[in-house]
């Protein structure tokens, strides 16, 4: 990243290997609020081009703080000029979602400086779990209203690995029927047994080799 030739090598791993080609045609980008929006990973163009036009103030990146990857270089070089706060979340979508996790998310949208951006890799699938973690959590929106896990326009395959977190929230509101009272993050810091979830969660085949090996979704 230091010199011209770098910063080119860097450039075209980010494109080609890390798949930011693919959203100079498909930037997946949609409005959740007035001040918070989702999308697929930017090009540094787009991120300059949305960051002005939206006035963002904190880009939240679901792909986590990664130092060996051009692409990461790339966007936090890009908001620090632009003086944007990006915070840098770890969260799987093959993965059912930790108290932890869930509490940070909520926290997160309570702390960060308005209008926001999420994204992930191709915002199909941990991009539609926390824009629907900001609709219950920001927004107050009951979970069986939220819209954000949905193959359109977003992209996002539940039958796949990627649905584990749409399975999580069917086990939940299944629950609340007979147990009103509980609400999501209580009912999983102390009843959700994720071992079993575990061992329930079947994925479809043709879907999860769709999204796992056609479109190579992280």
């Amino acid at each position: 990243m230091s010199t011209r030739m770098g910063r080119l090598r860097a450039w075209f791993y980010a494109m080609f290997v890390e798949h930011n080609l693919v959203n100079l045609f498909r930037r997946n980008f949609h409005k959740l609020a007035d001040d918070a929006f989702r999308s697929a990973q930017p090009t540094m163009s787009q991120l300059e081009r949305t960051v002005k036009k939206h006035g963002i103030r904190t880009i939240i990146n679901l792909k986590d703080s990664r130092p060996d990857s051009p692409y990461y270089n790339f966007e936090a070089e890009k908001c620090r000029a632009l003086n944007v706060s990006l915070v840098d979340v770890n969260i799987a979508s093959r993965h059912f979602p930790s108290p932890d996790k869930l509490r940070q998310a909520k926290d997160l949208f309570e702390k960060a400086e308005y209008p926001i951006w999420i994204h992930c890799k191709a915002g199909a699938d941990r991009s539609s779990i926390y824009a629907t973690l900001f609709q219950h959590f920001k927004l107050g929106m009951p979970l069986d209203q939220t819209d954000q896990l949905n193959l359109w326009p977003y992209g996002h395959i539940k039958h796949s690995g990627a649905g584990k977190f749409d399975y999580f929230l069917e086990k939940y509101l299944e629950y609340r029927t007979t147990h009103p009272e509980v609400g999501f993050l209580e009912w999983a810091e102390t009843v959700a047994d994720y071992a079993q979830l575990n061992q329930e969660f079947k994925p479809g085949g043709l879907a999860a080799f769709i999204n796992d090996h056609v479109l190579g979704r992280e």
